[in-house]
């Protein structure tokens, strides 16, 4: 019944096409996320305020995507997908962002790899969300609010997802390592400005990872050719020892122009108890610019992650946040998710 309900639904949104078009999909599906939070938020040196806020434990979003055997162990894929506020029923992340700002491409899966073409996540966010205990949680991780977060500092120029980009993910080889190269084209007439790139070498196996990544941003969110270029150096690692699995990882940023070098250190354990994990992780960042005297600082976040079944989870989290210069803030929060 549920293939069925997904299928109607793909095909009201998209009655422009033709029912010949759907039918040659091996597999197309309507899937999203809503997560919504109340509670007491406040960051270091600023005011708590009361919220019932999206996107604690992820951010919001929606999608559609499908892929379609072309045969000889190669098929196409694509995806759009978009993300929302589901506290006021707007689209985007902020005012004003367009509507499949979380993916929109096409793409090729086959025995050489897989190649991606579009709007795509940024390698370094999805390796980040993977290196952590709170996942891709940019409210309550400590390594995903320093790191991308404008509040707590934003350490890496750039959005969590590119534009005008070439991907490309190999094969596993070597008995668990694999390789990702991800490039975004300024396109911008007689100048390189834009072209940002990454490169990822990871290592899997059923318990170990491990991950290092060089990355180069020339011109920053806004694609101005008088933004700074940054020079981006991550290494990170887990291990599931079954009775809790342990993260650190190590950051390196410099950037132009403003001399802004930043040094993060991240270590954090999720410990499974019942149906849920108790989650509890740190990172330190240190900075020092050409404007301000150097200044560190500190995030620690704890909590708890039960789940009511696979798609629905319920989580409640604490937050410390301090800079060495300013006042500490502390954030409370509990939350549900639900994925469909």
């Amino acid at each position: 019944m549920q293939r069925i309900s997904r299928t109607v639904v793909l095909a009201a949104i998209l009655s422009p096409l033709s029912s010949a078009a759907l039918a040659q999909a091996t597999n197309v599906q309507v899937y999203g996320l809503v997560d919504m939070y109340v509670g007491r938020s406040q960051m270091s040196g600023t005011p708590s305020t009361t919220v019932a806020n999206s996107g604690g434990m992820t951010t919001s979003y929606w999608g559609i995507g499908g892929t379609e055997n072309l045969g000889g162990g190669t098929s196409a894929v694509f995806a759009i997908e978009g993300f929302m506020r589901a506290d006021t029923g707007e689209a985007g992340r902020t005012p004003g962002e367009a509507m499949l700002t979380r993916a929109a491409y096409a793409g090729l899966n086959g025995d050489m790899g897989q190649v991606k073409i579009g709007r795509l996540p940024s390698p370094l966010f999805q390796l980040t969300g993977n290196l952590n205990p709170f996942g891709f949680s940019t409210r309550f991780s400590p390594l995903m609010t320093q790191m991308w977060i404008a509040g707590y500092g934003v350490a890496i120029m750039g959005d969590s997802g590119w534009n005008n980009a070439l991907h490309y993910t190999s094969p596993t080889f070597g008995g668990g390592f694999s390789v990702v190269g991800q490039v975004n084209l300024g396109e911008r007439t007689g100048t390189s400005a834009g072209n940002n790139s990454i490169a990822v070498l990871r290592y899997n196996t059923e318990a170990l990872m491990l991950a290092a990544a060089v990355q180069e941003v020339k011109n920053g969110l806004n694609q101005s050719a008088a933004a700074p270029s940054q020079r981006t150096v991550f290494a990170g690692g887990s291990y599931d020892f079954k009775v809790a699995k342990v993260f650190a990882s190590y950051d390196r940023n410099k950037t132009e122009l403003t001399g802004r070098r930043t040094r993060m250190l991240h270590a954090g354990v999720a410990v499974p108890q019942g149906a849920g994990k108790w989650m509890v992780g740190w990172a330190r960042a240190n900075e020092r610019t050409n404007v301000k005297a150097p200044y560190h600082r500190d995030t620690i976040s704890a909590g708890y992650d039960y789940n009511l079944s696979v798609r629905t989870d319920l989580y409640a989290m604490g937050v410390y946040d301090k800079i060495s210069t300013s006042t500490s803030g502390t954030t409370l929060a509990t939350g549900i998710r639900h994925k469909f």
